[in-house]
């Protein structure tokens, strides 16, 4: 099989755009859509003008569709997924619409294989959830804005648990062929380079005194690994403070900076690294290069697996919407759309 560079480079970023992050991540985000204030235009028909849809019996509610289409975060997203641009309000409609349904087939999976979330694992992905907040008076005041009490709070984490874990269990025989590996790496492989290494030398020492007179040192043409022989408190301090090459996207960020500002042979600092102080001398750098196909594969196995278990997904929830008794009561909306 043969595609094009664009081509395979718009079919992965719209796939890799809907593969979810972190759980607590996920959860704030629902918790962001859920409980928006709802909209009124909005008009179902049937006998129950609350419900807009049945998925094999099982309600989809208006106030489930209005608190989607509310949040402006949850439009981005729905357009994201589904490669639409400025979607009008009856295909944004659509589009809610068809998530609601996707999830509400995912969550009869679930129950099919008797998927759970236990109270300990529930307790634990709140507790990282309160974790983005600064305390717990600012995490109590987000919840009472947008309108949520700790009994939403536990359903829509425990059901973004169960959505992971039957999106966990379709996917878990998803591999990739040594094939697909090969091809992605001859269309991209130019996109796919190392940062430049860098080589560190590094003297640690408890006071910032100590290291600004380690830096006057330097400054008067004093030996780098002499004085980090003598005076550093690091782990290599045997070696000069070398740290041999190293990644430089691997670094914590002041470090990153002070590197960055560096040419080969200068030493820059003090920096303050907890309860120590650093002096960061740059012994090389090597120039940007096109990585090896087993430099970069771990890289590529991580994106085109994240795609193609996002198309298997799919895949099935094609399937099921052929198996399934799906009624959509909502004006204008035809389905399965396209």
């Amino acid at each position: 099989m043969h595609v094009t560079i664009q081509q395979m480079r718009k079919t992965l970023l719209r796939s890799l755009s809907t593969v979810r992050a972190l759980l607590p991540w996920s959860i704030l985000f629902v918790l962001l859509v859920g409980v928006a204030p709802p909209l009124c235009p909005y008009r179902a028909w049937g006998a129950e003008p609350e419900i807009v849809a049945r998925v094999n019996g099982e309600p989809v509610t208006l106030g489930e569709l209005q608190r989607m289409l509310a949040d402006p975060l949850a439009q981005n997203r729905l357009e994201r997924e589904h490669g639409v641009q400025d979607p009008d309000s009856k295909e944004l409609e659509r589009l809610a619409l068809r998530k609601l349904i996707n999830r509400h087939l995912l969550l009869q999976e679930a129950g099919r294989r008797n998927l759970t979330v236990t109270e300990q694992e529930l307790d634990q992905a709140i507790t990282a959830l309160r974790r983005r907040f600064k305390d717990l008076k600012e995490f109590g005041e987000w919840m009472k804005e947008r309108g949520v009490d700790d009994r939403s709070l536990f359903d829509t984490v425990r059901t973004e648990m169960l959505l992971t874990r039957i999106r966990a269990a379709l996917v878990k025989d998803v591999r990739l062929a040594e094939e697909q590996v090969n091809e992605y790496y001859e269309a991209l492989k130019e996109e796919l380079k190392t940062a430049g290494d860098v080589r560190l030398r590094i003297i640690a020492v408890k006071e910032k005194a100590e290291a600004e007179d380690i830096m006057a040192a330097l400054r008067k043409g004093g030996d780098f690994a002499d004085l980090a022989r003598k005076r550093s408190l690091g782990l290599r301090t045997a070696q000069g403070g070398d740290t041999g090459w190293v990644n430089p996207q691997s670094l914590p960020p002041p470090l990153l900076e002070a590197v960055g500002n560096l040419k080969a042979g200068e030493a820059g600092g003090p920096l303050r690294r907890g309860n120590e102080f650093l002096i960061v001398g740059l012994a090389g750098r090597r120039p940007e290069r096109t990585k090896s196909l087993a430099e970069a594969r771990p890289e590529i196995e991580r994106r085109l697996l994240a795609a193609k278990q996002q198309e298997a997904v799919q895949a099935w929830l094609k399937e099921q919407e052929k198996k399934s008794k799906i009624e959509v009561f909502l004006q204008a909306f035809s389905f399965p759309p396209i």
